[in-house]
């Protein structure tokens, strides 16, 4: 029995991945060119992958998503980690919905919370006390004896220069961030790839490791460990000088800007490129049980090209950029192909994974003729709109429901808004479309691959109540991310 891990690059898309990861394509044994995710942002993706569902039969999406959500819903045996029984699941996640403020750790034997280091508290050592993680596990109401106490669990741990580190970071962080040099802590990557190395070289029986890297996820700024020479862009700027709807409502990006944004995204990816595969060898070198790696993203993400339809983030898309990730298979057993050019969708992620553990030979019928994705509804408080001006028909546009179907050359895109628009594809040019045709509606032979109507089920999600009062550290993150 194989160890296996799963490697999520959260808002990796396929084209810069194939152009700015070159040693985690170089390390592969399988590479899936067609893969397709199951919807468009983090936790109805995660969720598909980890159920095989799509998010109208697992009902996680933005119209049912809120501070109530919790992922210990979902019992382990009703995911594919149930199918690895004699594995012990560790868990590593950078992702501010990954993570234990929504449960997530209810999966795992073991898990490690790195939303915590990401964007707004950055956190220098791991092996330390972070300082969000010790005032959310306090009650004292008196701020300046929560520091008090927090200094002395410092001097009580093992590692307490580096606890002490943790608490001076997060009171000058937020200064540093303002001066005009480049960054120089990450958005996890290197604290997830040294405690997952440690932790999985402790472990006598089968491991199934599950990392989520943010690291490619807005916001885009310049951090010293980028190759510099990727990018132009000046050490003060930061992608958050322009929020989502700036950017998608009022076409507010200069070309100036749109160049920063793209270099630092494909910055960004080289540097989990670096981080990941140096990773991927650490771990197989330290370990004797055999490993297989599979590395995916959860969605891609929206540059501003012309086939993005001009836009940005990935609120409200089922572009190419979006939807087209990349795939690999580093370990795969003898007999797996070394690519794989039908579709692929990661609602079979999970049989792929234990097909792996065990040792088993590939399955042709793990890639199809075709696949399916959808998204529900625009995420956000009270109106989703941020307190911005929308007329109905724009908040309408936004807050739709989309599903789209692969077969061959052409993606079918079809809406709530009764849109149905033909693209043509091509396989040499990944996260790629072009409008070619607009239609009446989708053939009933599509239909049919949904269990459920999409007015139908757009219709009841939209009638739900959700509570969005999110705790206020999550809340800042989720801002900072671009989604609340």
């Amino acid at each position: 029995m194989r160890n296996v891990a799963l490697i999520v690059l959260d808002t990796v898309r396929k084209d810069t991945f194939d152009a700015r990861a070159p040693r985690l394509r170089a390390l592969s044994d399988t590479s899936f060119e067609q893969c397709r995710a199951a919807s468009s942002w983090s936790t109805p993706s995660h969720t598909s992958i980890f159920t095989g569902r799509l998010p109208s039969e697992h009902g996680v999406h933005s119209e049912s998503f809120d501070a109530s959500f919790s992922f210990s819903r979902f019992d382990a045996d009703e995911t594919f980690l149930g199918d690895l029984p004699k594995h012990r699941r560790i868990g590593l996640s950078a992702n501010s919905y990954v993570n234990r403020a929504f449960d997530f750790d209810a999966l795992f034997d073991e898990f490690y919370d790195f939303s915590i280091g990401s964007h707004t508290n950055e956190t220098l050592f791991t092996e330390g006390i972070a300082v969000q993680e010790y005032m959310e596990s306090t009650d004292e109401p008196n701020s300046a004896k929560r520091y008090l106490g927090f200094l002395r669990a410092c001097l009580e741990h093992e590692r307490p220069a580096k606890s002490l580190a943790n608490g001076v970071w997060s009171q000058v962080n937020h200064r540093i961030k303002t001066l005009p040099v480049p960054e120089f802590v990450d958005d996890g990557a290197k604290n997830i790839s040294t405690t997952a190395i440690k932790r999985a070289d402790t472990v006598d029986e089968p491991v199934f490791l599950f990392a989520n890297f943010m690291d490619a996820h807005t916001p885009l700024r310049n951090l010293l460990q980028y190759d510099q020479t990727l990018h132009s862009a000046p050490d003060s700027w930061s992608s958050n000088e322009l929020d989502k709807w700036e950017l998608n409502k009022e076409g507010l990006a200069t070309e100036e800007y749109a160049r920063n944004y793209r270099e630092l995204y494909a910055a960004a990816v080289d540097y989990l490129d670096r981080i990941v595969s140096r990773f991927v060898v650490e771990l197989q070198a330290k370990t004797d049980r055999e490993w297989s790696f599979v590395i995916v993203s959860d969605h891609g993400h929206n540059l501003g090209y012309e086939a993005d339809d001009g836009l940005f983030h990935h609120t409200g898309s089922m572009t190419e950029g979006v939807m087209h990730t990349p795939c690999e298979i580093v370990g795969a057993p003898e007999g797996y192909p070394s690519r794989v050019v039908e579709y692929f969708s990661q609602l079979e992620l999970g049989e792929l994974l234990v097909r792996l553990a065990n040792g088993e030979s590939y399955a042709d019928d793990l890639a199809a003729d075709h696949v399916v994705a959808e998204t529900i509804g625009l995420l956000g408080h009270g109106d989703r709109t941020w307190g911005r001006e929308f007329t109905e028909a724009e908040y309408d546009f936004w807050n739709r429901m989309i599903r789209v179907a692969y077969e061959g050359k052409t993606k079918l895109e079809w809406d709530s808004l009764g849109r149905c628009i033909e693209y043509d594809l091509n396989s040499d040019r990944p996260s790629w479309q072009r409008e070619v045709a607009t239609h009446g509606g989708p053939p009933p032979e599509v239909t049919a691959l949904f269990e459920t109507g999409l007015q139908e089920y757009k219709k009841a999600a939209a009638a739900g109540e959700q509570d969005l009062e999110f705790d206020e550290s999550v809340e800042e993150q989720l801002k900072e991310l671009g989604y609340l």
